[in-house]
């Protein structure tokens, strides 16, 4: 009689690991979801900000380029396929400089020459 108490208990014992097992199981594999759920709204919402401000920086360089385009037929007439083409990859940095020299320079040339 005294080896059945040792039994129950070497029984419950297994039962309790096997219970503490599976629900650190469970726990990793919710864990693991949150995560993953976590992790792709963060991305969807980088990706957004990302977007955004990357179309932003575009339009404000197109509207920039616009504007000098607008300023320089103004005052030197059309503009050749070069300078067309320059303006088109410009950055905004380059159309901000640009266009601050535009009012000082005497040929459409000495915008664009480098310092």
């Amino acid at each position: 009689m005294s080896t059945e108490p040792s039994v129950e208990r070497l029984a419950i014992k297994r039962g309790m690991q096997q219970g503490i097992q599976q629900g650190i199981e469970k726990g990793l594999e919710k864990g693991l979801e949150k995560g993953l759920e976590k992790g792709r709204l963060e991305g969807k919402l980088e990706g957004r900000l990302e977007g955004k401000l990357e179309g932003k920086l575009e339009g404000e360089t197109a509207k920039a380029a616009g504007i000098l385009e607008r300023l320089l037929v103004k005052r030197f007439g059309p503009l050749g396929e070069g300078i067309q083409k320059r303006l088109e990859i410009a950055t905004l940095e380059q159309l901000d400089y640009w266009t601050d020299r535009i009012l000082d320079a005497s040929t459409i040339d000495t915008i664009f020459e480098e310092h």
